[in-house]
């Protein structure tokens, strides 16, 4: 369960822009965008995330494990769903391509590690 110093940050964020996902093992909060990516919105907030197909959804190496949230997040699409499977992982939502992942809601936690932010 999110603690709630989590949930009140999550609540400020997604107010503001959509919905707020939590990346561990780095602990940390990305706000994702309507429509947005998780990938996508971990790259616009300055965050490296581990990619080789830069967010096509062929490389399969931004996969994350999700946590908590699994209903808040859109369904699993075909290319979405080929990948999973290219990693012998169920297709039961809870393995997930953050390129492809939706987020519909607050209180999503996912791990993903490599993620880390860019140095300037």
């Amino acid at each position: 369960m999110i603690d709630a110093h989590i949930s009140g940050a999550c609540s400020e964020a997604a107010s503001a822009q959509g919905h707020v996902v939590r990346v561990l093992p780095v602990d940390e909060d990305i706000a994702v965008g309507p429509g947005e990516s998780l990938m996508a919105a971990a790259q616009r907030s300055g965050y490296k995330w581990p990619t080789v197909c830069g967010g096509q959804g062929t490389c399969r190496t931004c996969y994350v494990e999700l946590r908590e949230g699994i209903d808040r997040c859109a369904p699993i699409g075909s290319l979405e769903q080929e990948g999973i499977q290219a990693l012998k992982k169920p297709v039961d939502g809870w393995t997930r391509l953050a390129c492809q992942l939706r987020i519909s809601g607050d209180g999503v936690v996912v791990v993903k590690r490599g993620v880390r932010a860019r140095k300037h």
